[in-house]
């Protein structure tokens, strides 16, 4: 972990306490600041920097102030964004679950902290056409579909709006499949609905899940399950029991000790190297973006699918179970040759750009070497996976 690194942990882990900036980094150059504030920003944790007076010094204000002040302005518009389309939804009678970073930041000290992308939303999928209206009212334009959300564009906005919370292929799909039945109204709403705490809590890792064995994943989801899994209502038990069920424990611990000792160390190891593969899990979350990067994704890929063929051939010939999620009609596998052809359709004319961008994860596949890809899956296991 290099020195950027380093500061950056030091600086959330402050700002999450008493917001006493460490004598040590007083002293730090100008070179040192920028290349913190461009690592915080990359990481999507650029907002825990205005709590130290450092970062608004003549030599490096004019850097670190407009993209603070644009990450607060964008906080404010997701805001009052999610409220008008959450009344329309209520309005409307469109049965609605707001997901990840939407519930996740009303849990952390201010919201601006907890930045988004995407704004996601779990809808009940029998109500496609309804809520195709509703969001066409709202000034949103459907621009295409995936296996487990649609996607809606306004203004440069994205809205996914999920039909299943999981790929059809993974592991706690059932499970997560049945969330409607555990699910509750909010208080005083008939149809905008949450997750318990618990199921936020499981959904939140296994989403992390997805990323680490796609891309990677960055500081920002680790600090997600440190702040979820220090939320008093949340009920250690129960999630201990489903996290055996979906053989995810040991990953959990994992991400639990480094959560730790990046952000309290009361609660975490002291120093590195105490618990297998924790090194290695630091090092390959720190060196990411939000997500990971592409290098990641490409000895991913190839462990995941083996060649490109097998790539290409789940991503042109998705399954029938797959493409169930994506067509909730198709109710017969003697169709899946024509909801193939319909979703090719859907592609080429809302969502050409995802075919270069396949074509090019295909590409990429076949140019690792045998040893690099199973040392990756040597490492996954070691991680818990």
């Amino acid at each position: 972990m290099n020195n950027t690194q380093i500061y950056l942990l030091t600086l959330v882990r402050c700002a999450l306490g008493e917001k006493n900036l460490p004598t040590e980094l007083r002293s730090l150059s100008t070179d040192e600041k920028i290349e913190i504030i461009r690592y915080a920003q990359k990481q999507g944790l650029l907002t825990f920097l205005q709590y130290f007076d450092i970062f608004m010094e003549k030599d490096c204000r004019d850097i670190f102030f407009p993209r603070a002040a644009a990450a607060v302005c964008e906080d404010v518009r997701q805001a009052s964004e999610i409220v008008q389309l959450l009344e329309a939804f209520e309005k409307n009678g469109i049965y609605c679950i707001p997901l990840k970073g939407i519930r996740t930041k009303k849990l952390y000290p201010s919201s601006e902290l907890r930045t988004m992308g995407d704004l996601d939303i779990l809808y009940r999928k029998e109500q496609t056409d309804g809520l195709r209206r509703v969001m066409a009212e709202q000034g949103y334009t459907w621009s295409g579909e995936a296996a487990k959300h649609d996607h809606y564009e306004k203004g440069g906005r994205t809205v996914e709006m999920h039909k299943e919370l999981l790929s059809s292929e993974s592991r706690a799909y059932d499970y997560f499949l049945k969330i409607w039945d555990r699910a509750q109204p909010e208080e005083g709403k008939r149809y905008c609905w949450q997750m318990s705490m618990e199921d936020h809590y499981l959904f939140t890792l296994y989403h992390l899940i997805e990323h680490f064995i796609r891309g990677g994943i960055g500081i920002r989801m680790v600090l997600d399950i440190y702040i979820l899994s220090g939320f008093p209502e949340l009920d250690r038990d129960k999630t201990a029991e489903e996290l055996k069920k979906l053989k995810i424990d040991r990953f959990e611990k994992n991400i639990l000790d480094i959560a730790g000792k990046w952000f309290d160390p009361s609660r975490g190891l002291q120093g590195t190297g105490a618990l297998s593969g924790l090194e290695e899990m630091e090092e390959y979350i720190v060196n990411g973006g939000i997500f990971g990067n592409t290098v990641n994704e490409q000895a991913n890929n190839a462990l995941r699918y083996g060649s490109r063929g097998k790539f290409l051939k789940s991503v042109i010939f998705p399954s029938y179970k797959t493409m169930q999620s994506v067509f909730p009609d198709l109710d017969s596998p003697i169709l899946l040759p024509a909801a193939w052809v319909r979703r090719w359709w859907n592609v080429w004319t809302k969502r050409r750009g995802n075919v270069r961008k396949q074509l090019g994860r295909a590409g990429q596949i076949g140019q690792q070497d045998s040893g690099y890809i199973e040392k990756q899956r040597r490492f996954f296991q070691r991680c818990g996976l």
